[in-house]
């Protein structure tokens, strides 16, 4: 093992200690989805952004030019998630006529993002520095998707933006089979819950970026042996993640999956590379 390698593992190994401490607490999604949920009986969604109105007033292109800009209104506030739903709201199934629902539990829909981040998947680097801030133009359709790993399917949430006002326009349900992230996604059902099968798709070595606790505008770039992933132990996104797609092309070798705080900087990011007709985690970073 190289010097820079072996200075970088006994940083790695403070940082593993440290996070890995405390795992007699549950810090699983699952569980953190349970808390979140359970508070929202308690604490209205909208009462931030209703101590703001301006934010949801119409017209305003702080609401309607961002995609993501608009969906944290949306979330957050019951009044905008009632002018911008489609009445009926379409509902489609992959094997069975649509459906045309007059009632829409959005509070209970979108429990999934109430947790403390969401993810992102992307065919590449590119792409996801592309999307940060992007303003999309008119007639651009975004799916929030909602994918459950435990049972293969996926809720795809369709916004459209029409004259540029955003709004939910549609659902569409479907499994893994129907969309073009099927042989990631059963992939990574299995990479995020079996420890024995994560540790088998870890690249050896394993490239790793990190913060430098000692310079906040630092980094150390370096790699570790794969079989020091499970002592570093980052949480990994598992059970119902979330993906956002604008247009995202998942037809190559690669797929980055990206996990951003919902009230922090937090973000993780996994890229993942298919080898020979096989996935492996090749580089972390955060």
């Amino acid at each position: 093992m190289s010097i820079k390698c072996k200075a970088i593992w006994l940083f790695v190994a403070v940082v593993a200690m440290l996070s890995c401490g405390g795992k007699g607490t549950d810090t699983s999604p699952t569980s953190s989805l349970e808390t979140e949920e359970e508070s929202l009986d308690s604490i209205p969604l909208q009462e931030e952004i209703e101590e703001e109105p301006f934010l949801v007033e119409e017209g305003n292109p702080q609401l309607d030019g961002i995609f993501n800009d608009f969906l944290f209104a949306y979330l957050h506030s019951r009044t905008l998630r009632r002018e911008r739903t489609a009445k009926p709201l379409r509902l489609e199934h992959p094997e069975r006529p649509a459906e045309m629902l007059e009632q829409f539990d959005a509070e209970f829909e979108f429990g999934f993002l109430s947790g403390e981040y969401f993810t992102t998947l992307y065919g590449n680097v590119r792409q996801m520095q592309a999307e940060d801030d992007e303003e999309l133009e008119e007639d651009s359709i975004v799916s929030l998707q909602r994918i459950n790993l435990n049972d293969g399917t996926i809720r795809n949430f369709q916004f459209l933006r029409e004259e540029g006002r955003w709004q939910l326009d549609g659902i569409l349900e479907a499994t893994f089979q129907d969309d073009d992230l099927c042989d990631f996604l059963t992939f990574y059902a299995q990479f995020c819950t079996d420890s024995l099968f994560q540790a088998q798709a870890i690249a050896d070595p394993l490239r790793i970026v990190i913060q430098d606790t000692e310079d906040e505008e630092g980094s150390i770039d370096g790699i570790i042996d794969a079989d020091q992933w499970q002592t570093f132990c980052p949480e990994m996104p598992s059970g119902i993640i979330s993906n956002i797609r604008k247009g995202q092309s998942y037809g190559g070798n690669r797929i980055v999956l990206r996990k951003s705080g919902l009230s922090n900087g937090l973000q993780e990011v996994f890229t993942f590379t298919r080898e020979r007709g096989n996935w492996r985690l090749t580089k972390y970073e955060n």
